[in-house]
């Protein structure tokens, strides 16, 4: 009885120390800041950032500077007032990874990190505009889906996630049963046909069967289709030992100006295999580049990988390959970013899995030189802070809009 009545008093004392000390930590806690816009000029980088609101007080923003995609452990370089939400941070250098943290009177918040745009990928406005959307379905056989959440059950909430999506250039990742099974009425590709969308191209998992992994449908009232015949011709990556990953390839021509566009939808290897991505990235580039060359070229899908430390320990290969040919992650140079902070897949968790060294995003949109990214989303459907439900897939829809040079 002693000991209990010992422990008893240990246990009081410890929670009336912690009573005391819990509402002015939670009241001093800001969330982690996010880049909610981007401006390239003269020569420097001002971004906008947004947290949510922690109380009333004084707010600071803490800005130090890193190596990419490394946490710092170096001193403040840039310290300055900042409202309750928001604050807009002028003079950082461009192509540079920075880290902020928000302070409430003196006591700081958790770390957000991200890479400034470089000043060749200042937004310019030009003749062609164009929207480009890519969307992992989910459950790439038919065995694996039925276990779960079934496609014939989601159908509806998928063909919502498409029109919420509405963009020119769509692909669709993991659309086996999208195109095979199913209500007729709700299959991709009368869906899309509905919407005034035609296939650009696509990846065949055999000669015999079409599964239509990867997809690519572009809308015919902005693009024509050109070689529709050879560009209907994907490929998966056998020759890196993975059947089940591919990509296929389309030259657009967009009907008002004329340019002529370069697009390959990509899904590569998942799990810890960075040097098979780096193959399979650097197959699907020299084969985009080499049939169209000249062309400005988009490369979308999911890469199963992202720029963030908490892959895997993984060196995002995909991300490099594409950045040595010139190639830019259109989250990187966005001049608008919606959601940032969230991961694009969430494996159905109702309460969004989210980064703070992004974008921590596997679905990406890669673009070549010369095209800026006015605006990029994650298309995430919340309910307050929770994901709605039922969910269309394991993964959010990633659209950018595109200023094509």
């Amino acid at each position: 009885m002693r000991r209990l009545l010992s422990l008893l008093t240990v246990l009081a004392l410890a929670l009336g120390v912690l009573s005391a000390l819990s509402p002015a930590g939670a009241a001093a806690q800001p969330s982690a800041p996010w880049v909610s816009a981007q401006v390239v000029a003269g020569g420097s980088v001002t971004v906008s950032l947004d947290w949510d609101y922690a109380g009333s007080g004084r707010y600071e923003i803490l800005v130090s500077s890193a190596g990419p995609d490394v946490y710092p452990a170096d001193a403040i370089s840039k310290r300055m007032p900042a409202g309750p939400t928001h604050v807009d941070v002028p003079g950082l250098a461009p192509g540079t990874t920075y880290c902020y943290a928000v302070t409430l009177d003196g006591r700081g918040g958790p770390r957000s990190c991200k890479v400034t745009p470089p000043v060749s990928r200042a937004v310019v406005p030009t003749g062609t505009s164009t929207t480009a959307a890519t969307f992992n379905l989910g459950c790439g056989s038919k065995s694996n889906c039925n276990g779960g959440w079934k496609w014939k059950k989601r159908q509806k909430q998928v063909v919502a996630d498409i029109d919420r999506m509405n963009s020119d250039i769509m692909v669709f990742v993991e659309a086996h049963l999208a195109h095979k099974y199913g209500k007729k009425k709700r299959w991709i590709g009368k869906a899309m046909a509905q919407r005034g969308y035609t296939l650009a191209c696509l990846t065949q998992k055999n000669k015999k069967r079409k599964l239509y992994s990867q997809t690519l449908y572009v809308r015919a009232s902005v693009y024509d289709v050109v070689d529709a015949k050879r560009n209907s011709k994907g490929s998966r990556f056998k020759m890196f030992g993975d059947r089940n990953h591919g990509f296929c390839r389309a030259l657009l021509q967009h009907r008002a100006s004329g340019k002529q566009i370069a697009v390959a939808a990509t899904h590569l290897r998942n799990g810890n295999a960075d040097g098979t991505r780096h193959q399979e990235t650097s197959y699907v580039l020299n084969q985009v580049t080499g049939a169209f060359p000249g062309r400005p070229t988009i490369v979308l899908g999911d890469f199963n990988s992202h720029r963030g430390l908490d892959r895997r320990g993984q060196s995002d290969a995909p991300g490099q390959v594409m950045a040595g040919a010139g190639f830019a992650d259109a989250s990187d140079i966005a001049a608008q970013l919606t959601y940032p902070y969230l991961n694009s897949a969430h494996a159905y968790k109702v309460d969004p899995p989210q980064s703070s060294t992004w974008p921590t995003h596997v679905d990406r949109i890669f673009v070549s030189a010369g095209i800026t990214v006015p605006r990029w989303d994650n298309i995430a459907v919340l309910n307050g802070s929770k994901y709605a439900t039922p969910m269309a897939s394991d993964h959010n829809p990633i659209r950018a809009t595109l200023y094509i040079p």
